[in-house]
């Protein structure tokens, strides 16, 4: 019954009597808005169309399009992707409202797609209730406070769509985040507003009073409405972040990860551009970040530094020879609460990256700002690409990605970086991820669920480690070792399986042992029951799988050459639709790569690179050396722990 709010009464009606003509409509010349859908006033992948996903999962949001002057559209719920979207052209000025059965409609702004999206690409670009909020306010949030009117009037919005969902039964908690359909009953209900709401009603709380006979938004304090709003918000931001990594540069190009972008590159002077100058020494670098619910950014990834030799004369040459001629060196980001900051998207504090270098200090990211919600551009030429800017200001300088790394011996480098945010994280369907957070009193819930990985290797004459884990009830990951672990059993303790007395500043544990944040859900799959994990394991208490990564759905290349030995990792799978049979102890789980078939694969591209450099510079590799390489990945299994159970709230 979605398609009676798709169109104008006069024109559905038309088109109504059309239809029962006998076959004359097919003599009808399409009009040019005839490539719109349901969804949005242009096809998916065709030139100039822009997908958009809203932060909030709501089902049967109307907006129109302002280059689609006849057709209005509803934002439409894949669970299956974990988002609802919408589209729109390029440049479009895209309104938001909820529609009535008959003539009533809430109005809740205009929203410039520029500042959005400019281009369009293969992930489709946040478009937060917060950017629904600046439409209203025409004024951008400073902060994300409870003081910023912007913010103010994105609680106004999460009050309605919140009390919405309480109403329906789709929430238990006012702060949960589920899925909400603007349904046929929701609409014939609006009718018993005396008016409709303007956008200026709700920024100065009219609309409380006017809307109460359809909702009553005072069951959402404020307070509620700020957490739902900080919520989405760190949601939108949490990903995997990773530079492109040049070997393959084809400037001129984006879209995917094999882009041309540059990726983290510079040296140790002002001019990086290839030569034969030997005193410039080149450096450029890959790492994998996670951002996860809590807003915490962390990740693993490595360096080589070193002169040209040759006349090479690209970036992507240049980084080819120090792959094969270089030792790799491990960079590792500690979780950090800041990044790209999710109001205004740029990095406006130093993210720092340490370097397992004695004479190095911490490599810091300076500054960059995300465009598209998908890309960071250090350098001019691609940074027009991607702004369709035909002239770079010195103000636009300042968005360009940039980092810089000192020396003790008084060397400073500097450089680019392109970066890409990829694998964005959803919110969590409840009929998969129960946790003691969104299930009713007396209900069964899964989360937290406590387990043992036991990471394999390819080498199979290095032993297995065992880790303790926790996801918990947000959907985030952290290590559960026991006291008195070792470098081969970090596993879960009998008497674990509790979040009591443990330290969510600190992450010290009933037992005081240090754990460490490493991961997230980043989707629930309502179809088969299952959760999506993605982790990078960074800090040296991991020993040999320290920089593991997991559940990454990448492969990074180690050579040009079709034949290199490249560090694949897949998806990560969690089934869960026996345990969520069971009302109390344990069921059987299946934990596979993304197609189900196999066993899941972790890598770690520290210990592939070095497996690089030792194959060609057999001479010069040490005992160390073989043994890192030795490490580059395997096969990985979970296992609930044995104190772990179901729990009834």
């Amino acid at each position: 019954m979605k398609n009676k709010y798709l169109l104008p009464f006069a024109l559905t009606s038309l088109m109504a009597a059309l239809s029962g003509c006998g076959g004359e409509s097919a003599n009808v010349v399409p009009e040019e808005y005839d490539s719109s859908t349901e969804n949005g006033a242009c096809t998916i992948g065709t030139e100039g169309c822009v997908q958009f996903a809203l932060d909030y999962p709501i089902d049967g949001l109307n907006f129109t399009c302002s280059s689609d002057t006849i057709n209005s559209f509803i934002s439409i719920m894949s669970l299956n992707n974990g988002a609802a979207t919408g589209s729109c052209r390029v440049g479009d000025k895209v309104s938001f409202f909820i529609k009535s059965e008959k003539d009533k409609k809430i109005n809740l702004g205009v929203v410039d797609l520029n500042s959005i999206a400019l281009v369009s690409t293969a992930q489709p670009p946040r478009l937060t209730i917060l950017d629904i909020a600046i439409g209203m306010t025409n004024q951008p949030a400073a902060a994300l406070s409870q003081d910023d009117p912007t913010v103010k009037v994105a609680m106004k919005l999460a009050k309605i769509f919140q009390a919405l969902a309480l109403q329906d039964s789709k929430i238990v908690e006012p702060t949960d985040v589920q899925v909400l359909y603007i349904t046929d009953a929701m609409r014939t209900k609006l009718d018993l507003i005396l008016s409709s709401v303007t956008a200026q009603q709700i920024i100065n709380d009219q609309y409380i009073g006017i809307i109460k006979p359809w909702v009553d938004v005072s069951v959402i304090s404020d307070d509620q409405a700020f957490e739902v709003v900080k919520k989405l918000i760190t949601i939108s931001n949490a990903a995997v972040y990773q530079p492109e990594f040049s070997l393959f540069s084809t400037s001129g190009a984006f879209g995917n990860l094999l882009s041309g972008s540059d990726g983290l590159v510079g040296c140790n002077k002002e001019d990086c551009t290839p030569t034969t100058n030997s005193s410039i020494q080149y450096l450029f670098g890959h790492f994998l970040l996670i951002t996860d619910r809590q807003g915490y950014t962390f990740g693993s990834g490595l360096q080589w530094k070193g002169p040209m030799t040759g006349s090479l004369s690209t970036i992507s040459g240049i980084n080819a020879e120090l792959i094969r001629k270089v030792k790799p060196v491990r960079m590792t980001a500690q979780a950090q609460s800041h990044w790209i900051n999710p109001v205004n998207k740029r990095i406006d504090q130093n993210y720092q990256f340490d370097i397992a270098d004695v004479n190095s200090q911490p490599l810091v990211v300076t500054q960059g700002r995300l465009y598209n919600d998908y890309m960071i551009a250090g350098k001019e030429n691609f940074y027009k690409l991607l702004t369709k800017k035909t002239t770079v200001s010195a103000e636009d300088r300042k968005d360009f990605g940039k980092w810089q790394q000192n020396f003790t011996t008084g060397e400073v480098y500097k450089g680019s970086l392109d970066l890409y945010k990829i694998f964005p994280i959803t919110y969590l369907d409840k009929s998969v991820f129960k946790s003691v957070n969104n299930v009713k009193v007396g209900e069964s819930y899964v989360f937290p669920l406590y387990a043992d990985l036991t990471f394999k290797f390819t080498d199979t004459t290095v032993p297995e480690v065992k880790l303790g884990i926790v996801i918990d009830e947000n959907g985030d990951i952290r290590s559960n070792m026991k006291s008195g672990f070792t470098d081969n059993d970090m596993s879960t303790s009998n008497n674990a399986c509790t979040e009591n007395n443990f330290d969510r500043t600190t992450f010290i544990d009933g037992n005081d042992v240090q754990q460490y944040r490493l991961g997230t859900v980043a989707r629930a799959f309502t179809e088969n029951k299952t959760i999506s994990m993605r982790m990078v394991l960074a800090n040296d208490v991991f020993k040999k799988i320290n920089g593991a990564l997991v559940g990454m759905n990448t492969t990074i290349k180690t050579s040009t050459e079709s034949s290199g030995a490249d560090v694949v990792i897949g998806g990560a799978l969690l089934n869960l639709s026996e345990l969520l049979k069971v009302n109390n102890g344990q069921a059987v789980i299946r934990f596979k790569q993304s197609d189900g078939s196999t066993d899941v694969k972790w890598g770690s591209s520290l210990a592939s690179f070095q497996g690089v450099y030792n194959t060609n510079n057999k001479d010069a590799v040490t005992p160390a050396d073989t043994a890192l390489a030795q490490l580059n990945g395997g096969n990985l299994e979970l296992k609930l722990a044995s104190c772990y159970g179901v729990k009834m709230k």
